[in-house]
């Protein structure tokens, strides 16, 4: 499998997020876990800055360990984005197999 599209790795973020809140390396290695695919800081953070610069997440600073972390959370607009495309999932995931399956 390819790289993850823009899209997709946005959703797949907020996804994780709603599950809990968590600093950028543990949300890449959580993003690993989940897709098999390796991300690299100029993908994830860049990404986070742009789901932060429209409002659906946020990101809080705190020590762990003696180190300074940017914690990422998903905000109330972030919820409802990410609950929007749970409820498109269906048809969206239908058309997808017609189409890929032969059956369009």
């Amino acid at each position: 499998m390819g790289p993850l599209h823009r899209d997709s790795l946005e959703f797949t973020i907020l996804a994780l997020l709603d599950r809990r809140p968590d600093h950028g390396y543990r949300l890449m290695l959580r993003v690993r876990d989940v897709t098999g695919q390796d991300l690299s800081d100029g993908t994830l953070y860049p990404t986070l800055a742009r789901l932060e610069a429209s409002g659906k997440i946020e990101g809080t600073w705190s020590l762990d360990g003696g180190r300074k972390r940017k914690t990422w959370a998903l905000t109330d607009k972030g919820r409802k984005h990410l609950g929007r495309a749970r409820s498109a999932w269906p048809q969206f995931r239908s058309s997808m197999e017609a189409l890929l399956g032969g059956q369009a």
